[in-house]
This record gives C-alpha cells, structure tokens and sequence, in this order.
C-alpha cells in the first residue's frame, strides 16, 4: 500500500468520527422519545419498573420487608432526605 493509499484512508477514517458522533446522538434523542412514548402509552410499565426497582434495593439491603415498609411509612416530611 502506497503512502497516497494510507492518506487517504486515514482522511477517511478521520472524516467518520464527527458523522458516529452526531448519529449517535441522533439515536440517542429517538431512544429517548420512544422511551417517553412508550412510558405514556404503557403506564402500567412504569409501575412494574418501580416495583422491579425497590425489589432489588431490598434483596440487597439484608433489611426485613417489615423494617422497610416501617421506615417508609413513618418517615418525618421534614425529613430533609424525603424532600
């Protein structure tokens, strides 16, 4: 492969990156807007989302479902961390 040869791809290769760049944003904005839709159209989704989300926290947590229900429940609204 001739320098020439070389020079030229490396234009192109070079000329690639400002084009990944912007339709990777391109793909992230219309992930974003389906991912708006979708939740708009499947509210119950979001519920699941939040039940799959806190399901998680307790098996981590090494908390009783007791103990965690208690701490919700009877949290201070001028709690600081509730707000």
């Amino acid at each position: 492969m001739t320098q020439k040869e070389i020079d030229s791809l490396d234009k192109e290769i070079e000329a690639l990156g400002p084009k990944i760049s912007k339709a990777k944003k391109d793909y992230d904005d219309l992930i974003n807007q389906l991912s708006e839709l979708i939740s708009q159209r499947y509210p119950e989704r979001k519920e699941e989302a939040i039940k799959d989300r806190l399901y998680e926290a307790y098996k981590r947590s090494n908390k009783t479902v007791d103990f965690i229900i208690d701490f919700i429940e009877n949290a201070s609204d001028e709690d600081d961390f509730w707000n």
